[in-house]
């Protein structure tokens, strides 16, 4: 198998936020290729160990023969990063990590179709894809069934995540009309839906169109809920001093993580006036108060890295 080129995103601040170290034990969250991975254990020392979770089995793969020099250190599992906690009781550990990363959204691989040989409709450049979106290409809801079976409510709130003001509205109405016609379930046929939904031209409308890819993706892979859901298990699964690092890529996984880390340092429930409000416990110290961006130079060298955004902070 040849392993697919896959640059680690934002790879200087990951490593000084996470501080990995000689006989500690890390999380990677989403392996893909395995380039984070790598890095942590060239950072680590010999006698650190690595779990790599992942929901692609192909991507696993890769990330198995980009780790294969580390021999036992390494453990691939496949799991979703929520589920941290049951994965690490898979291969014995059951004594808490020193550190995790979660690297949001979809791989390049992934994105190219490079994990299954053709793509799974995760773009709105794609030609004629199935229109799957699915990390883990074995689940059964797909973003044609969510196109199919999602009543007018749902699509409104579905599509009301990334589209603005009337692009919701006119995006479901467009949906409803065509699938009475047919199904919906390849990639043109969902863009050129979007492209005379959303009355825009040139760049901009291409911009409304992968907005509106956003949001199936979203709800395919329940993304919002999953990131959650992670940060709530990384904090359960980490040692006290250990660290979490996030990186986002869109507006809505930013603020998500900022806000959630927020309220797991702790503090009063409600507004600060507001006297005798109960105390929530303080379970992380966050270390970045606003989030950190890629330097220009990655950007040059990396575009896709341009919307990242890293968070971090430490277990209490």
């Amino acid at each position: 198998m040849s392993v697919p080129e896959h640059r680690p995103v934002m790879p200087e601040a990951v490593i000084e936020h996470l501080r990995p170290r000689p006989g500690e034990t890390y999380v990677d969250g989403t392996v893909g290729g395995g380039a984070h991975s790598e890095l942590i254990l060239d950072h680590s020392g010999p006698d650190s160990r690595l779990i790599g979770l992942d929901r692609d089995p192909a991507q696993l793969a890769f990330a198995a023969e980009r780790l294969a020099r580390f021999g036992e250190r390494v453990a691939l599992v496949r799991a979703r990063y929520e589920d941290v906690l049951h994965a690490l009781s898979s291969v014995d550990i059951d004594s808490g990590i020193d550190g995790m990363l979660i690297d949001c959204g979809p791989s390049l691989d992934q994105l190219a179709g490079r994990t299954t040989g053709r793509g799974r409709g995760f773009s709105w450049r794609a030609d004629g894809e199935a229109l799957l979106m699915t990390y883990d290409p074995d689940q059964p809801r797909t973003a044609r069934s969510v196109l199919a079976e999602a009543d007018e409510r749902e699509l409104l709130e579905i599509f009301g995540r990334t589209l603005r003001g009337g692009e919701v509205r006119a995006a479901v109405r467009a949906i409803i009309s065509e699938r009475e016609q047919a199904p919906i379930e390849t990639t043109d046929r969902l863009t050129e839906l979007l492209r005379r939904a959303l009355a825009f031209k040139g760049a901009a409308v291409e911009k409304r169109i992968a907005a509106g890819y956003l949001a199936l993706r979203i709800e395919v892979n329940d993304e919002l809920g999953g990131l959650e859901r992670g940060i709530d298990a990384a904090v359960t699964a980490l040692r006290p001093g250990g660290r979490l690092v996030i990186i986002t890529f869109h507006g809505l996984e930013h603020r998500l993580a900022r806000t959630r880390l927020r309220e797991l340092e702790g503090g009063p429930t409600g507004p600060a006036r507001l006297i005798g409000a109960p105390e929530r416990e303080a379970k992380l110290q966050v270390m970045t108060p606003k989030p950190l961006f890629p330097i220009e130079e990655e950007i040059s060298s990396n575009p896709a890295a341009r919307s990242a955004r890293l968070h971090a902070a430490i277990r209490v």
